[in-house]
């Protein structure tokens, strides 16, 4: 994402992040994370520190995989969980966005902070200051770039002499009369090359000043945006459905039309830049992801191939040894009339072969050490033996061609996977690659007392199970539970599995049932003293094993959130 697309995203941001309270932070994968907010009309927004495409954008999709959890993500939640958003700064010429905070703590230190967003290619970063700017951490180490060190007041990193953007605008940038592309881009900080070809194909076309048409596309930007491009060199749907990561990640995001692009590339439009930025990045990363998650699988079948593949060239030797072989009878009953003393040795013997076209004499080489009558019993039991091999060799040659077609048929149709329900659905399928518990772990006995029973009740009419351990929430979740059944999990802690029956497949649970459940899965928790606890709740079929997890770990396709005070209804 180039700096000016970046300005459009943030501009249009600013009027919906003012003022915004943070609810809770959330651990995103291993490069990002999700601010999840109080606000109807921004309810998240996500930073990704994806080195080859780092983003900020409008967004708290999640893809259906482990993240595992950094300490820099405690110390988020310790100082922006319920603070206010007071503004959101971005340097003209810099990938960098500042997010100001008034934080819940009494510290007068701590009373501000800001969060330093540097969406820079390659060393990306994500840092917390205090209110005297001083770096209090970072997600990622601070590089040499910045001239600083730990605890000392933030500075933006060295740009390497180019002119800043806004002192080019306010000087008139006469050192810019002349310019190509690459030039404007060694020169001016800020300006990337898709918008510096952009500026250079605009001049060419309309003989105005750089200065002067640069002004005029930083008032595009920063307009209230109407409208969206996403340009590609060859037609976006087609590039999805032939899952092209090298073209998407070669994707332009512009908050202009481009016409230096028009008859070079594909472009789709969109209704503003935050709708663009949120598609292209969420499918960008969730493709990313997917990809990643296809490697282990395609490397195990590719090894299986190739193990294949060189057992049937072994097999294909020792075929050729044996059509060799298949010869050798002739030859043993020329030696058995050529006259020859059979007790005598020979180190070769001419015989007549009329077995041709035309009968012509053969010099036969034998094995010196044994008799002639020996060497002919050695063909007679080596052609016999060939006969034998030739007929298990083609049979094991079949079996393995047919073992290759059907992994070359698998491959194939794991390659063209483009979504997260058909990989686990398929994956789940995939031999040792099962979301279900082990079998070794489903079948091991239980400990003396420890039945596989679960606490249950009726709230409103309804039956309710709560899992007590967790390999009863395994079982529970996993082998009780019906696909439209409702089902609940304190969030951040361990707890019981919650599960509410659904004969009747309702899409929603009545409110007061809702908070109820919640409730219950509140109490049977880690958190059932706190004053009010998030639950997480979903329909079963939405619940998922991640490979090689431990007994009663989930993962949620998709899910709601309710937060409540923990109460045990068990004994109302």
């Amino acid at each position: 994402m180039e700096n000016f697309a970046l300005i459009a995203i943030v501009e249009n941001l600013r009027p919906a992040m003012n003022e915004l309270a943070i609810r809770r932070v959330v651990q995103h994968q291993r490069n990002g994370f999700i601010f999840q907010t109080r606000s109807v009309k921004l309810p998240a927004f996500k930073f990704l520190t994806i080195p080859q495409s780092p983003a900020l954008y409008t967004s708290e999709a999640r893809v259906p995989i482990e993240s595992p959890s950094f300490d820099f993500l405690m110390v988020l939640r310790k100082h922006l969980t319920s603070a206010e958003l007071v503004s959101i700064n971005k340097p003209l010429s810099e990938r960098i966005v500042e997010l100001v905070f008034k934080t819940a703590v009494p510290s007068k230190e701590l009373e501000t902070m800001s969060l330093v967003l540097e969406l820079l290619p390659n060393a990306p970063n994500i840092i917390l200051l205090d209110s005297e700017r001083r770096i209090l951490s970072s997600f990622l180490p601070i590089t040499p770039q910045h001239g600083i060190g730990e605890y000392e007041a933030y500075s933006c990193p060295k740009s390497g002499g180019k002119a800043d953007l806004q002192h080019v605008l306010e000087s008139g940038g006469a050192e810019l009369c002349e310019s190509t592309a690459d030039s404007l881009v060694a020169k001016v900080a800020g300006l990337g090359p898709v918008f510096a070809g952009e500026l250079v194909y605009r001049q060419r076309k309309t003989g105005r000043t750089i200065v002067h048409l640069l002004r005029a596309m930083l008032d595009q930007v920063r307009a209230p945006s109407r409208a969206a491009w996403l340009y590609t060199d060859l037609p976006l749907g087609h590039i999805l459905e032939q899952n092209d990561l090298r073209r998407l990640y070669r994707a332009i995001l512009s908050p202009i039309e481009l016409e230096s692009l028009a008859r070079t590339h594909s472009s789709r439009l969109f209704a503003n830049i935050l709708e663009a930025a949120k598609f292209y990045f969420d499918e960008l990363e969730s493709r990313i992801l997917l990809d990643q998650a296809k490697l282990p699988v395609l490397r195990d079948m590719r090894h299986a191939a190739k193990r294949l593949a060189e057992g049937g060239k072994r097999l294909v030797r020792e075929q050729k040894k044996y059509q060799e072989a298949e010869g050798l009878q002739k030859t043993a009953q020329m030696l058995t009339s050529s006259g020859k003393k059979m007790d005598e040795h020979y180190d070769s013997v001419k015989v007549a072969d009329y077995f041709g076209e035309k009968p012509q004499t053969v010099d036969v080489q034998l094995d010196p050490s044994i008799s002639l009558r020996e060497n002919i019993e050695r063909m007679f039991k080596r052609y016999q033996k060939a006969g034998r091999g030739k007929t298990f060799v083609a049979e094991q040659l079949d079996q393995i061609r047919h073992r290759l077609a059907l992994l070359e048929e698998q491959t194939r149709r794991l390659q063209a996977i483009k979504d997260w329900d058909t990989w686990l659905a398929i994956t789940s399928k995939i031999p040792g690659r099962e979301r279900d518990p082990h079998p070794a772990d489903r079948d091991r006995p239980l400990p003396k007392g420890e039945g596989r029973r679960f606490r249950s009740l009726k709230i409103d009419g309804r039956e309710v199970l709560i899992g007590k351990g967790a390999r009863e929430n395994e079982e529970l979740t996993f082998e009780v539970a019906a696909a439209e059944d409702f089902w609940f999990h304190v969030a951040d802690y361990s707890g019981s599995h919650v599960v509410v029956r659904n004969p009747g497949k309702q899409t929603e649970l009545e409110e007061t049932l809702l908070v109820k459940a919640a409730q219950v899965a509140a109490y049977f928790s880690q958190a059932r003293n706190a004053p009010k606890v998030e639950v997480h709740y979903t329909k079963r079929k939405h619940v998922t094993k991640p490979r090689r997890a431990k007994p009663g770990l989930v993962r949620l396709l998709q899910f709601k959130s309710i937060k409540v005070e923990p109460k045990n209804w068990l004994n109302s």
